[in-house]
């Protein structure tokens, strides 16, 4: 029962990956004062994409035919490791900081092969801004994840996740003394600007246009069709979702077990529905910053992982 429900957890993350996209599209939409795309028409674009046929450039070589596979898998294989609402997930024990971290790196490095194989000057552009981009964010993204190693005293993040969901309940049940959220909530702001900067929102990217002089990610996948850009936009999707889930763990860790599944779930979709609203807030009262300032931003990203990694040495 508990590696069913640990599996059922995973897929429903990933079906409603499409549907979290939707949402932030469909709010910016609004608050510009549009009438907006329906919820479920990420869903149409992918149901369309899969039945179209692959076109490849004359120069590609079979790099371009497994890459769209390597950028879908580590995240769905990521769903199968972290503890969304349920305390068990089926790979929970192998969520060590590292691996977390080579499966979020691995999709953008065969993202990019892919970008490169495909021998337009689009994808050169594309890959060595995204690599710019990443090669900013993850010093953070380390620092983040062994902060909070460190401050839980847990050796992967189904751990650290269960162990904040249990100082969590014991605040709210015996009014624990023992709780601090100084350290959590600095991570979570730096998740945020990760969490942009990883899955090409604005400030960093925007991913509603097509301008060859500003675009990162989608410079990368101009070049797919078919099912390859299905697996890139469904990757992109549940990237996009695996980010506002560590954050939702963040901002309310509540994790429960088999009696309390519903109650667990429906708290997963209420904090992932307000941090869609953020998000599509965010973007829609922020311009695009040029290339070159990128790393002011990402700077201070490091700065706050750095201080919540010093913080949870000394408590």
């Amino acid at each position: 029962m508990s590696l069913l429900l640990g599996i059922i957890q995973a897929l429903v993350v990933i079906m409603l990956a499409p549907f979290f996209a939707g949402l932030i599209h469909k709010v910016k939409q609004r608050i510009r004062g549009q009438k907006g795309i329906s919820l479920f028409q990420f869903y149409r674009n992918l149901y369309k994409l899969i039945k179209k046929e692959v076109v490849l450039s004359k120069e590609a070589s079979i790099v371009s035919s497994i890459a769209p596979y390597f950028y879908f898998l580590p995240h769905a294989i990521l769903c199968f490791m972290l503890p969304f609402f349920y305390k068990n997930p089926p790979l929970g024990n192998s969520s060590n900081p590292v691996v977390i971290l080579y499966l979020l790196s691995l999709p953008v490095f065969f993202m990019t092969l892919y970008a490169l194989d495909q021998a337009s000057s689009f994808g050169g552009l594309g890959s060595s801004r995204e690599w710019f981009i990443s090669s900013l964010s993850e010093p953070s993204a380390v620092l983040l994840f062994f902060s909070l190693c460190v401050y839980t005293g847990e050796p992967n993040l189904k751990g650290v996740f269960l162990k904040l969901s249990d100082e969590l309940r014991s605040l709210l049940s015996e009014g624990s003394d023992h709780f601090s959220i100084s350290i959590p909530f600095l991570i979570l702001f730096a998740l945020l600007v990760l969490a942009l900067a990883e899955n090409a929102r604005i400030p960093f990217d925007n991913p509603e246009t097509h301008l060859e002089l500003t675009m990162v990610h989608e410079a990368n996948i101009l070049e797919a069709s078919g099912k390859h850009l299905f697996l890139f936009e469904y990757g992109s999707y549940l990237r996009l979702t695996l980010f506002l889930s560590l954050m939702s763990m963040l901002l309310f860790p509540f994790i429960g077990d088999a009696t309390l599944y519903p109650l667990a779930f429906a708290l997963y979709l209420i904090k992932m529905l307000f941090l869609c609203l953020v998000v599509a807030f965010v973007e829609s009262f922020n311009a695009k910053l040029r290339l070159f300032r990128v790393p002011n931003i990402l700077s201070f990203a490091f700065v706050l992982s750095l201080l919540a990694l010093v913080l949870s040495m000394e408590a």
